[in-house]
């Protein structure tokens, strides 16, 4: 497979990591608007970024980039990332931890494993507030045409 290839994969990959993010975040952001105790969006958009999510929404290669360091003691790579990317990588990481303690993973390979961790559920969606309100703006344009 030529590197153009292995690209147009990546970002297709990456594309529907995007849009399975988008709407487990708006299932969410129902599921939290609808509470008695969120009195207006902005109060559901920081209690949904902070919300369990079904998942860790990165592809597994883009994900050994900063794991496979972090095997050897490496953290070099994920102390130049922003506080919230920093964290989805650390737990991420605890996740392989994890899963390499089970027998099925006992010996494995970090890509392998990594290809079980990204689907595993995460701690929390790793946005921010800015960033949630642009997702349901986006959202909620579509819905509107």
């Amino acid at each position: 497979m030529c590197v153009n290839s292995k690209k147009v994969i990546m970002m297709k990959e990456h594309t529907n990591c995007r849009k399975e993010m988008e709407e487990d975040l708006m299932k969410v952001f129902r599921e939290v608007s609808a509470s008695y105790e969120c009195r207006c969006n902005d109060e559901a958009f920081r209690r949904v970024v902070e919300h369990p999510a079904p998942r860790f929404y990165i592809d597994a290669r883009r994900a050994h980039q900063y794991i496979s360091p972090l095997t050897r003691g490496d953290r070099s790579a994920i102390d130049k990332l922003s506080p919230l990317k920093r964290k989805m990588y650390e737990d991420l990481f605890e996740t392989v931890l994890r899963l390499w303690q089970n027998s099925a993973y006992c010996g494995k390979s970090l890509s392998f494993v990594l290809q079980f961790a990204v689907l595993q559920p995460a701690p929390r969606f790793y946005i921010g507030h800015t960033r949630m309100c642009q997702i349901w703006q986006k959202r909620s344009k579509r819905k509107s045409v």
